[in-house]
């Protein structure tokens, strides 16, 4: 994945806590992914304003005890993403 693209939520999925559990979901079709933490502030990290390495040293630094397999962690959500038709990429 390109650390330069710049991932953007697409317009009608939201984010919502259902029966304790993290899902991201379309408004108009039948389209869920359930989420970890992790996948849901990397889901709102992609606010259209940082890039993929950024996403990455955001959480690494959150993160220290994690960082090492930081990278793939937000590598692998991000495709989760763009394979559901949650993001794109500029």
């Amino acid at each position: 994945m390109n650390q330069n693209a710049i991932p953007v939520q697409k317009p009608d999925y939201q984010l919502e806590t259902l029966d304790g559990e993290l899902i991201l979901y379309h408004l108009g079709q039948t389209k869920i992914l359930y989420c970890n933490e992790t996948a849901a502030l990397i889901w709102r990290l992609c606010d259209g304003q940082r890039t993929v390495s950024e996403i990455t040293a955001s959480l690494s630094e959150a993160y220290p005890e994690a960082a090492a397999g930081m990278a793939s962690d937000v590598e692998e959500t991000l495709q989760q993403f763009l394979e559901a038709g949650a993001i794109e990429l500029a």
